[in-house]
């Protein structure tokens, strides 16, 4: 879509939220085909997603740099409840200016333009504030997974954060705190398992829902997105659809209610989804204790410093696609250097 906006008219932001390993790259990439703008400076293809994260590189760096200001790991392993006052002391007025005159600058000719960056819910607040400021007329679309199915990819890429009972508290925290504030505004939830197994039905459903305009070409980049994008093979794990055993019962609450909306068995509007959300959180919060501890014990594992298996895996699913094992050579070398350097962390 590359039409100019009027004076008149209120530009549309789409903003793709999830916890990581849920599909959300999938999911921009889909909503591309729908007409969204997600502009031409995207982080490459990596072999973690070798099909393309669909993340502009400028907003993905202002939410890293937000993240740190809040003492966040940017990678999105923390779980710790945000405090009012981590929020007043983390002078975020500035980021928010430069993500403003950033989006006006790349964005600001198209009626409707969206973005992905990992963690974007997690410090929703401040993302919130900046499309506020810019007038933005904004919408969500959040893309959830079975949380056993979440836990198993990312054990391929950390296993530390693929042990269940982690990978549960991530998928919590990446949610739970600011779900009220998603829910103010217009919302859809993507089922990654319902987008692999009738990707254009999913499209067109987000589309319906988003009030998105229908035309040949998108009908066209809906089907290719179908029957290209997406691919036999593509989808690596699938849960049982009633598998709660061994997952936090917190989370599995809180994706079986989503999983309702994801499948049109509950409306975003319904008062006793946004009650069962509001009890969620609270106890969620009253954990608080409990989450601080596994971010500290977690940033006393990281200091002491990597694995090889952690290292090697680090480094090779960070590589773009073409990359050869001289690269990965070089990368580990440098990798490890500015390790024992005090200046890096693998696995950031």
């Amino acid at each position: 879509m590359t039409g100019m906006t009027s004076s008149s008219e209120k530009q549309r932001a789409i903003v793709v939220l999830g916890p990581g390993r849920c599909g959300t790259s999938t999911l921009a990439r889909g909503l591309i085909a729908l007409g969204i703008a997600f502009g031409d400076r995207l982080k490459p293809a990596m072999r973690k997603n070798p099909r393309g994260f669909f993340e502009d590189l400028d907003l993905l760096d202002i939410n890293y740099r937000a993240h740190a200001r809040l003492k966040l790991r940017r990678n999105g392993s923390s779980v710790g409840w945000i405090s009012d006052q981590a929020w007043r002391d983390a002078d975020l007025a500035p980021l928010r200016e430069e993500a403003k005159d950033l989006i006006r600058r790349r964005f600001g000719g198209y009626p409707v333009w969206g973005f992905k960056v990992g963690g974007v819910m997690r410090i929703l607040p401040f993302w919130e504030q900046v499309l506020a400021e810019l007038e933005q007329d904004i919408s969500y679309v959040l893309a959830i997974r079975h949380p056993s199915s979440v836990a198993k990819s990312r054990q391929k890429l950390d296993p530390r954060r693929g042990i269940q009972e982690k990978s549960d508290l991530e998928f919590a925290a990446q949610i739970l705190p600011f779900a009220d504030l998603m829910a103010r505004r217009p919302y859809v939830v993507v089922d990654y398992d319902c987008l692999m197994a009738a990707p254009a039905a999913e499209l067109r459903r987000i589309a319906d829902r988003l009030h998105l305009p229908a035309s040949d070409e998108t009908a066209r980049a809906i089907d290719q997105y179908a029957g290209e994008f997406i691919s036999t093979g593509f989808r690596h794990d699938q849960a049982a659809d009633q598998a709660g055993d061994g997952i936090n019962p917190l989370t599995w609450s809180l994706y079986r209610r989503l999983l309702g909306l994801a499948r049109d068995a509950a409306a975003p509007g319904d008062a006793s989804l946004a009650q069962d959300l509001e009890q969620l959180t609270l106890r969620f919060k009253a954990m608080s204790p409990i989450l601080a501890l596994v971010d500290e014990l977690e940033s006393e594992l990281r200091r002491r410093g990597p694995t090889v298996r952690g290292m090697l895996m680090a480094a090779w699913k960070h590589l773009p696609t073409s990359a050869t094992l001289g690269d990965l050579r070089a990368l580990l070398k440098a990798r490890l250097a500015a390790h024992r350097a005090g200046r890096h962390a693998i696995g950031r």
